[in-house]
Order: structure tokens, then sequence, then C-alpha cells
């Protein structure tokens, strides 16, 4: 239906745009609107179940634009949509982000925290790219991590995160003071 709609919108902004461009050479008087009427009015009355029929196909098509209730992909590229018998709840990637960034400051071991969240239909995925402290023990620490990061996006938006990958991009070197 996507694909329906994305014609529906091309097509009616063709018509509009070439109603505009009439328009305005008309109110110019580039073109003289008895030239353009007397053609277009003989036409349609020689034609006229044709352009009935025609008449009532864009009706249709203008209907469907109007009403479609179709998914906004966007609210996927930004976040999450949770529909509930109130409304919607929507938790941008912004908010998981926050939350999982909340959840690493509490590691003393952890420096330089980036979090990046992917929300498809599968799930949300966490990627959280970090550089740890000289002498971490890294399975200890990414396994509390995890379990961290997941309890408290569960606890905090009833969303359970499918994934959180944590990749170590390095180790940390405090800068030697002068």
């Amino acid at each position: 239906m996507k694909g329906f709609e994305k014609f529906l919108l091309v097509l009616f902004s063709i018509i509009i745009i070439a109603l505009s461009v009439i328009l305005i050479l008309m109110s110019t008087e580039m073109i003289k609107v008895a030239n353009i009427f007397n053609p277009v009015v003989s036409v349609l009355v020689g034609n006229k179940i044709l352009f009935l029929v025609i008449g009532a196909i864009f009706a249709l098509l203008g209907l469907v634009g109007v009403f479609s209730n179709a998914e906004n992909s966007d609210d996927m590229k930004s976040g999450l949509a949770i529909k509930t018998e109130k409304g919607t709840v929507y938790i941008t990637r912004d908010t998981f982000e926050s939350i999982i960034l909340g959840v690493t400051k509490s590691y003393a071991e952890l420096k330089n925290v980036r979090a990046e969240i992917s929300v498809s239909e599968t799930g949300v995925i966490a990627n959280i790219y970090t550089m740890i402290l000289p002498d971490t023990v890294v399975p200890t620490l990414t396994a509390k991590l995890q379990e961290n990061i997941k309890t408290s996006v569960l606890k905090q938006t009833t969303v359970e995160i499918k994934e959180a990958n944590i990749k170590i991009r390095g180790v940390y070197m405090e800068p030697q003071k002068k």
C-alpha cells in the first residue's frame, strides 16, 4: 500500500503544479482564458461519459489518499510506537539512549560511552560503544552491564531490549598532567 500512496502523492502533486502554472499564466494574460476554455468545453460535452469516469476515478483516488491509514515508517526509524487501548505512546531512540547512558554512568570502568539504538519490527537492538580502563575484566563487566541495561530499559519503558551489544573500542589511558 505504501507504493500506491506514494503514487497518489506524486500524481496529485503533478496536477497541483500544472494547475498552478496555468493559473499564473492566465493571471499574467500570457494565455487567454477564452482560447483554453472553448476547446475544453467542446471536448467535455462530446465525451461526457469518459470524463465522468475519469472524474470519478480521481475523486476515489483523492478519498483514498486523504483517508488512508498507513503506518508512518518514520516512527520506526526514530523510535518505537506502543499502541494501547488509551492511545499510542512513542518512545524515541533518544529516550532509549538516555536510559542506557544513565546506566553506564554507574560504571567507573567505562569511558567515552556512546549508544546507538536500532528499532525494527523484530525488536530493539542497542549497540554500546565504549572504552575501558586498564585492568578491567571485560567478561564480568559486560555481562553485568548488559543485564543492567536490559533490566533498566524494561523497567522504565516496558520494552524488552532484544540485544545489548557492547563494543569495546580500546583501553582508555588517563591524560598525564604536566
